[in-house]
């Protein structure tokens, strides 16, 4: 049985999901906290409810939790923990437990941590006593989606063992339908999770500065309130009222993604930018302000990184668009289908779990 964890049940859906199914040799069970009715039913050979609360930077009833939950696992059990903030809590948790766990930890993203806020550097300053002690002690594996994340938080924690880059969560290709056509106004599409550093604001402010009758503005995206840098939905609605922006909510990318010509990423930090790669798949124009997890996109082409959210900038960008771009790339296609897919990511895990 190898156990996947994560602090947020959407983390271990998301992606992973598809790369249990594609694992059929291996049982898995799911820890984290498990809503009623829940779509890790149809997937996860086992189920196991991780009370924690997911708003707090660190939740003490969570870390009690988790070491119950540790502490009825056998011994030598292996566990893959998936984001930073659980791999920490899962640290601390098995302290002292002694059932030699075989651990691998995934960071998608340095996150919060690494964040450029006083409570993050505080945070940052008091967490790493705990990672020098601990962390080679709890991990045989970690996984990193970026040589600059990895080289950052390797000098940082003192890891020693085995660190590697397994790019991507993997997209699974099929699923995606490509673009047929472009439409006569431009369309321009911001997807992510609703939180101030991912440049949502800066979006919603050049879109208001853009009077073209020929381009449309939309946005996709959930709210995050367990997220610090998550902006209330008060202050969403008050930005996106009288904007130029369209609010489309929860979209499948899958299946929308195609309808839609430029997707344009403001982000301050990314481990890997999981719908900037399915839009270089799909055929949008990618835009993207450039950072560890968006630098891949210089190997695509339809792709530019941008030094900064200026207004001019990402204007002189979609004016390419504008004047005509060829929007399927076979050279994209190719790269993503050798090195980017679901059965790509778990032919690499499953060389760990061997």
């Amino acid at each position: 049985m190898i156990n996947y964890l994560a602090h947020w049940e959407q983390i271990l859906i998301q992606s992973r999901s598809s790369i249990v199914s594609e694992l059929k040799e291996y049982n898995f069970n799911a820890i984290c906290p498990i809503k009623k009715n829940s779509e890790l039913e149809n997937v996860y050979h086992n189920l196991t409810h991780w009370e924690i609360d997911r708003t707090k930077l660190l939740d003490i009833k969570g870390i009690i939790s988790l070491r119950k939950i540790l502490k009825n696992t056998g011994k030598n059990s292996t566990f893959h923990i998936f984001t930073l903030k659980s791999g920490f809590i899962f640290m601390i948790s098995s302290i002292f437990i002694n059932r030699n766990f075989k651990s691998t930890l995934s960071i998608t993203g340095l996150g919060f941590l690494f964040s450029k806020t006083l409570k993050s550097n505080l945070l940052k300053y008091l967490s790493k006593i705990i990672f020098m002690f601990f962390i080679n002690k709890t991990f045989e594996n970690i996984i990193f989606q970026n040589e600059t994340d990895k080289n950052i938080f390797l000098k940082y924690s003192k890891f020693k063992n085995n660190a590697l880059i397994i790019e991507s969560s993997g997209l699974k290709i099929d699923e995606f339908k490509p673009k047929t056509t472009i439409n006569k106004n431009l369309k321009i599409l911001f997807a992510g999770r609703l939180l101030y550093d991912k440049g949502i604001v800066e979006y919603i402010d050049f879109a208001n500065l853009c009077n073209e009758e020929n381009l449309e503005f939309y946005l996709a995206g959930d709210f995050d309130f367990g997220n610090p840098k998550a902006i209330s939905k008060f202050d969403f609605e008050k930005m996106i009222k009288n904007s130029n922006v369209e609010f489309l909510g929860h979209i499948s990318s899958s299946n929308s993604l195609k309808d839609y010509d430029v997707l344009i990423s403001l982000s301050e930090h990314e481990g890997f930018s999981r719908i900037l790669l399915e839009a270089a798949y799909v055929g949008l124009y990618c835009i993207a302000k450039e950072n560890n997890g968006t630098k891949f996109l210089s190997q695509f082409e339809n792709t530019s990184l941008l030094d900064s959210t200026d207004p001019k900038l990402i204007k002189k960008e979609i004016n390419k668009v504008e004047e005509g771009f060829k929007f399927i790339s076979e050279k994209n296609k190719k790269i993503i289908s050798e090195k980017f897919t679901i059965e790509y990511v778990a032919s690499q895990f499953q060389k760990i779990y061997n």
